[in-house]
């Protein structure tokens, strides 16, 4: 059941999208605990307010969808019979052009047939080139583990011969040294060299395990380069054989129709309509299931009653569009192969505040969880994608109004400082459908009792986590110049998207975008552009990384995010947050080398050894955890821009950064 705003509530829910001057009037701390604990009321309100038991929705949900898909079956099979139809009445006309049609068919087939000869040597050669690297990778693979069984045998021959000879403060024992050594000088002194010599083999050995580790993180970023342009070849061999399928298919066809038209017609006619009756009768034995469940449930919730009280009378009718709508959403169309499944839900794409906003946070010291997107008062709000209305609050004088859409897939809406509410509850829109007027000029209805001046105030739910609202729209018409820089990869993906992969971007790729095609040459590029001459040898980097299981373009980043690859720094090596959580101490080290070693064991501690996302290593993502960096913004945004130019792609804030 839903739950009813308090007064309190409603001018608190204000507070969360002031201006930042906000925070000079009520101190932080309590502003930031207010505001966190209406947003658990807020999501009680938006994921609570089911009419029904979520088992009993689920178990005629569930017949629901079975009639749809009875439905959509006995739709096929009529459409069918009228295309067999029309294709009879014009057999006279085929016949006067068929030689050509088949001469055309033929030479289609032909081509089709050559494309997937060739595609099938493309194939099989990446296959074979995939298997050589993967015969690689098992050689590298068991001299690592070679290497691996030497070096711990050297470590425990050295630990236990050293122990032989120390006393327990650690000093060499002079009597156990004669006892267990022989008195004679030259063996001494051969002994000395001896080891002198397998301290020697034992650096080149650790030196070739570090070359054995690098080659085989390398061999792993090829094969994937390998299995990616494989998978994209099997994709178009697949669709090659589905035209060559439906090219014979056609060509079968038209002969069956101009040589055994009549007999041919009248057996196809005979064997669907036996198949049209299966399916009618499946259909409503499905109805008639369906028909006992829902009454049954309507009886549960007392809705059978011819005496209902208005109570009654109001959930009732809400269960009944509760199943109207979610029917209407198994039904929608929800876009494939884009990230971008939403549309804008204004026409202004200028933002006023991000997701998480860093100077939002700083003044209320809780996230900003939405983006407020700068428009007009009573502008025109769209919803972004099919979806029904599951909760509003009308505009009042120095009250706060807004509504929520459900959408599938686990997404919900939420659209806040309404001047005019357009849409009821429980009311099913489509995608494109206005649905609002936007708000939040001081003073006027809906924007509540203070506001920063006319904007929408725009939330993405998924699944009940809030999320970036921008990563489920294009940004292919804002303005580049103004983005953050954790968008401008995205900016430039939409760009392609929306124009074609032709579209010249080079403009835009000035802005930080490292144009080699393999993700070790880019590794290598950002260090020697950006890193100071200790900072910038790609294998300390690789080897440390892979040493600590980690995600080498992930430390990488890290390393340009909190000392930007060793310039800048207080003392030659130093970095903070060393080997505890965000201690803001700086610790010096005397290499580089130690520097990126203690750096990658702090990923690896009691603090920060239980996260495998990015997301969880800062305030961004993170509330009340141990962290990394406390920056709830800028820390996350620089280091998912720097990995997206690393990895060729847009990465997501959730991006797992330890090696499997």
């Amino acid at each position: 059941m839903p739950k009813i705003f308090s007064t309190t509530f409603l001018i608190v829910f204000v507070l969360s999208y002031l201006s930042p001057t906000i925070g000079n009037a009520i101190d932080p701390a309590t502003s930031g605990r207010i505001l966190d604990n209406f947003k658990r009321e807020q999501a009680d309100i938006l994921f609570e307010s089911s009419p029904l038991d979520s088992s009993d929705a689920s178990k005629i949900l569930e017949q629901e969808y079975a009639m749809n898909g009875l439905d959509s079956l006995k739709n096929r099979l009529q459409t069918m019979q009228s295309a067999y139809q029309v294709k009879k009445d014009a057999v006279s006309e085929v016949r006067v052009s068929l030689e050509k049609a088949l001469e055309i068919l033929a030479e289609s087939i032909r081509f089709t047939t050559e494309s997937i000869n060739k595609t099938n040597i493309d194939i099989t050669n990446k296959q074979i080139k995939i298997q050589q690297l993967r015969a690689v990778e098992i050689s590298l693979r068991a001299r690592i583990a070679q290497h691996r069984a030497i070096i711990l045998a050297y470590l425990t021959n050295i630990y236990s011969e050293g122990n032989s000879i120390l006393d327990t403060l650690g000093n060499v024992d002079i009597i156990k040294w004669m006892i267990l050594t022989r008195s004679d000088t030259d063996y001494s002194l051969s002994d000395i060299t001896y080891k002198t010599l397998v301290t020697q083999m034992w650096q080149q050995f650790v030196n070739e395990y570090r070359d054995l580790e690098r080659s085989y993180y390398v061999s792993q970023i090829q094969t994937q380069n390998e299995e990616a342009q494989l998978k994209d070849l099997k994709k178009g061999l697949e669709n090659q054989n589905i035209t060559l399928n439906a090219q014979k298919a056609d060509r079968e066809k038209l002969l069956e129709i101009t040589q055994w038209q009549e007999a041919l017609y009248v057996q196809y006619i005979a064997s669907q309509q036996v198949a049209q009756a299966q399916v009618e009768i499946q259909w409503q034995e499905a109805s008639d299931k369906y028909r006992d469940s829902f009454d049954s449930l309507l009886a549960k919730y007392n809705c059978t009653n011819t005496k209902k009280t208005d109570k009654q009378i109001i959930e009732c009718s809400r269960i009944r569009q509760y199943f109207i709508n979610e029917k209407e959403l198994a039904k929608s169309e929800v876009r494939q192969d884009t990230p971008n499944i939403l549309n804008w839900p204004v026409s202004s794409r200028r933002i006023t505040a991000y997701f998480h906003d860093a100077g939002y946070y700083q003044a209320l010291h809780s996230h900003h969880e939405a983006i407020d997107i700068a428009a007009e008062q009573w502008t025109d709000i769209f919803a972004p994608a099919d979806g029904y209305v599951t909760y509003t609050l009308e505009p009042t004088a120095w009250g706060y109004s807004y509504l929520a859409l459900r959408h599938a897939g686990g997404l919900m809406t939420v659209y806040g400082h309404l001047s005019e509410l357009l849409v009821g509850k429980y009311e099913f829109v489509k995608r494109w459908q206005i649905i609002a007027k936007s708000g939040g000029a001081p003073g006027t209805p809906g924007a509540g009792p203070m506001t920063s001046g006319a904007h929408l105030h725009f939330e993405v739910w998924n699944h009940r986590e809030p999320v970036d609202p921008l990563r489920y729209i294009s940004l292919a018409r804002m303005d580049y110049t103004t983005l953050l820089p954790v968008y401008q990869d995205k900016f430039i993906t939409d760009i392609v998207e929306q124009s074609g992969s032709g579209t010249d971007t080079s403009w835009y790729k000035k802005k930080f975008n490292i144009l080699w095609a393999d993700e070790t040459e880019r590794q290598k590029y950002l260090l020697a552009t950006y890193a100071t001459r200790d900072f910038n040898k790609w294998q300390m980097w690789i080897d440390t990384a892979l040493s600590a299981k980690i995600d080498p373009s992930f430390m990488i980043c890290i390393g340009l995010a909190e000392t930007t690859l060793g310039n800048y720094l207080k003392t030659s090596y130093n970095i903070g947050n060393i080997g505890n959580t965000d201690s803001g101490s700086t610790y010096s080290f005397g290499s580089a080398r130690e520097w990126l070693e203690w750096m990658s064991a702090t990923f690896n501690n009691w603090f920060l050894g239980k996260y495998t996302k990015l997301s969880e290593l800062s305030r961004w993502g993170n509330a009340n955890g141990a962290i990394y960096a406390s920056s709830n913004s800028n820390w996350h945004n620089n280091t998912i821009r720097c990995l997206s130019a690393l990895k060729w792609e847009f990465v997501k804030d959730d991006f797992e950064f330890r090696l499997k």
